[in-house]
């Protein structure tokens, strides 16, 4: 008896269990590989075949090429019952009909099919068109600013040069109490996003520096230090005090941010400024390391605004505003040069909606404070409510056609401008998304699909020109009219700048146009951007909180505005319960497919971007088609493919779809934890979400690679000493050559 067959009589064959495979195998140990494995299959009763023979039966579930996994797979399946095999190749019918799958196989899916149910059929927050709405956030018709305690000098230019002849309601609250304050209280001015708040403070302070009666110039010292949580918004209130301050031309504000060069800041400083306004890490950094900061405000010191202290206290800065308060307390107050201004600090807490870091920081800075605000008061506690005037629209779109949708709803607010005529105006449209990777992937996709567009600053302005085909709605005969911009905190100081300037500027180059703007949460906060029309949510905000300051860009004091959400059918779809005590004039609720896809694409033709026609070519066909017209969830379907297709063929686009997909997901694990229960990235089909970038491949195989991606960059491989010393001998050897060739 040889040895094979005396290992087999450690086994036992009852007649009850035969057909059926082994539940435990023997371990064989010793050996070669080669020699274990052989043995291994024939105690598994698998015969062993040295050569795999072509178009035979048992190989119809092998994809050619992948060697051994394939064969693994195959005896698996043989070793199993037919029940068994049933029930495999179920439960792995969407891996095309059970075969193994390699790992950078694509899935090209079809964008109506395979999507989860949309529950929410009824509205239970409806808009009513017929009740008669008043702007919130409006300017008040029977006041004026001259009743309120300003200057005839700040009055006349309010309304000649800026244009504002009447106050708002926050406006009309907020600037006698501070002019007649007299330091003997702080202010917390709580009220809605874009009612005016960054004038109820700067207005009563300034009055207040007019009318002591005493010279004034740039050298008598800072009167106010304002604080604001980003680059962005610091900026407008630089430009603000600015325009306010012209017309005492003595009075000069003076910027600190970061991303500037701290050189010119100290230069500044030294020549003396009457207004700080800057970002907390700066105003830090130049408190403990600038001497002549401290030299000025001494003397003149009365005001400490910070403005959106929720943002503030969001982004981690408590502890800098704590140490920037106590080195302002620790310099003495000195009353004589200034003595009808406050004898001490008067601290200004300015948000639109209240939150636990509001709560902490209105603890940590205010003293003996008074609430202004013009909120609703609701179960003893102010709650901030969307403006009025606000049409709010809420949609319900399947994880795949998100792309689609947006490019949809893009398509119809320009058509609608186009028709409408009013080519002398200027249509904005900002579109919030969850982080920077998504910014780029969709400022990429919609604004550098077919190379008919240039650049007007730098690379985050692009001008689409004649020739575009992104839009259904364009035409070959005229320009699109159409400008795309991008922003976030990854850019540049300068660029971030200039990108809003250009977004924000009425002129030659943007009248008659469309502009688009996808941004993150950098845009969101205290930003007084012309003439917003519509703002997208395409990606749900963070909090409740941020979702109020989104839609706060637009219908700002008192001009109308319309807002779009987009939410993920199932756990997303409570969400709307949720925001609905903040919005008290209810919402429009569309179906993706009826309200926005269909008049997108119905009646146009959305060609293929992988055939090349000539232009002869064009209008024969045309003629031979007789003028016949896609079903519009045809062209959908073509539009999206040739994302795909964009996709697959450029491997810079490809790289921004993975890291913008991935960066989503990762960002979507970070809502607040009392929004978990609706925005949950188990809830999430990752393929389908993938698919909504123009991916095709799975993503664990996205994210196995990223993960390779970025072990690679982080660890470098370490040169051993005797490559070095073979390298630095080549160098050597290179630099001796060359020293004779001339």
């Amino acid at each position: 008896m040889s040895d094979e067959d005396s290992m087999l009589l450690n086994f036992t064959t009852n007649e009850d269990t035969a057909g059926s495979s082994y539940k435990q195998a023997a371990k064989v140990t010793g050996g070669r590989w080669k020699d274990r494995r052989r043995m291994k299959m024939k105690l598994e009763g698998k015969t062993v075949s040295r050569k795999r023979k072509a178009n035979t039966t048992g190989d119809e579930g092998i994809i050619p090429g992948r060697g051994e996994n394939s064969i693994k797979k195959l005896h698996k399946e043989s070793s199993y019952s037919s029940e068994e095999q049933e029930k495999y190749k179920g439960r792995n019918a969407h891996n095309t009909q059970g075969r193994t799958l390699p790992a950078d196989s694509q899935f090209v899916s079809s964008l109506f099919t395979s999507n989860r149910e949309i529950t929410t059929a009824v509205n239970t927050n409806i808009h009513d068109e017929n009740v008669a709405i008043n702007p919130s956030n409006a300017p008040l018709k029977g006041d004026q600013f001259a009743s309120l305690g300003v200057t005839s000098l700040l009055v006349s230019h309010l309304e000649q040069k800026m244009r504002i002849k009447k106050p708002t309601s926050i406006q009309k609250q907020a600037i006698p109490q501070i002019i007649g304050n007299a330091g003997k209280n702080d202010f917390f001015i709580h009220a809605q996003t874009g009612s005016g708040k960054t004038l109820s403070y700067l207005l009563p302070i300034i009055s207040t520096i007019l009318n002591m009666d005493t010279h004034v110039d740039r050298t008598s010292g800072a009167f106010a230090l304002v604080i604001a949580p980003t680059r962005e918004l610091a900026s407008q209130i630089y430009h603000v005090c600015s325009t306010l301050v012209s017309c005492c031309h003595y009075l000069v504000p003076c910027l600190l941010i970061g991303g500037e060069r701290k050189k010119s800041e100290k230069a500044r400083l030294r020549k003396g400024c009457n207004f700080i306004i800057g970002t907390p890490g700066r105003v830090l950094d130049h408190l403990q390391n600038t001497k002549v900061i401290k030299e000025q405000l001494s003397q003149s010191l009365r005001y400490i605004v910070l403005d959106e202290g929720d943002k503030l206290m969001e982004l981690g800065f408590d502890e800098t505003i704590s140490e920037i308060i106590k080195i302002v307390h620790d310099i003495p107050i000195n009353s004589e040069k200034f003595p009808k201004l406050p004898h001490k600090l008067v601290h200004m807490l300015c948000s639109a909606t209240l939150t636990d870091g509001v709560n902490r920081l209105r603890n940590v800075a205010l003293k003996d404070y008074k609430l202004i605000s013009n909120g609703t008061k609701k179960d003893s506690d102010i709650v901030t409510v969307a403006p009025d005037q606000l049409l709010q629209r809420i949609t319900i779109v399947p994880p795949k056609l998100r792309l689609v949708t947006l490019a949809a709803t893009l398509n119809n607010i320009t058509k609608d401008f186009i028709a409408s005529g009013q080519q002398s105006k200027t249509l904005r449209t900002i579109v919030f998304v969850s982080c920077s990777d998504s910014v780029e992937f969709h400022y990429d996709a919609f604004s550098g699909s077919d190379g008919h567009h240039k650049n007007l600053t730098g690379d985050s302005v692009r001008l689409l020109t004649k020739g575009n085909t992104m839009f259904p709605c364009f035409s070959d005969s005229r320009d699109p009219d159409v400008v795309i911009y991008k922003l976030h905190g990854s850019l540049s100081q300068q660029m971030r700048t200039s990108t809003l300037q250009h977004f924000a500027r009425d002129n030659e180059a943007t009248k008659g146009k469309h502009l688009i703007m996808f941004c993150t949460d950098v845009a969101s906060r205290g930003l007084d951007l012309p003439h917003v029309g519509s703002v997208i949510e395409l990606d749900p905000p963070f909090a409740v909180e941020d979702h109020l300051h989104r839609v706060g860009r637009t219908a700002r004091a008192g001009e109308k505005g319309e807002s779009l959400l987009f939410l993920l059918p199932g756990e997303e779809e409570k969400y709307m319960d949720y925001i609905q005590p903040y919005h008290p004039m209810g919402w429009e609720l569309l179906k993706f497919d009826k309200e926005i896809l269909m008049p997108a694409f119905k009646d146009v033709n959305v060609n293929r971007n992988d055939k090349f026609i000539r232009k002869d070519e064009k209008s024969s066909k045309n003629k031979d088609v007789g003028d016949k017209e896609y079903e519009w969830d045809t062209n959908a379907t073509t539009w999206h493919l040739n994302i795909e297709r964009r996709v697959v063929g450029d491997s810079a686009f490809k790289n921004l779809a993975v890291k913008g997909f991935i960066s989503h997901v990762r960002a979507y694990a970070t809502h607040i934890s009392q929004e978990k229960k609706f925005f949950n990235v188990k809830f999430l089909h990752l393929g389908h979400l993938a698919k909504s970038f123009g991916l095709r491949e799975r993503p664990k195989a996205m994210g196995l690679q990223s993960s390779k991606d970025g072990n690679s960059e982080k660890k470098p491989t370490k040169e051993n000493s005797k490559n070095k010393m073979f390298r630095m001998a080549r160098m050597a050897e290179k630099q001796i050559a060359s020293e004779f060739n001339y």
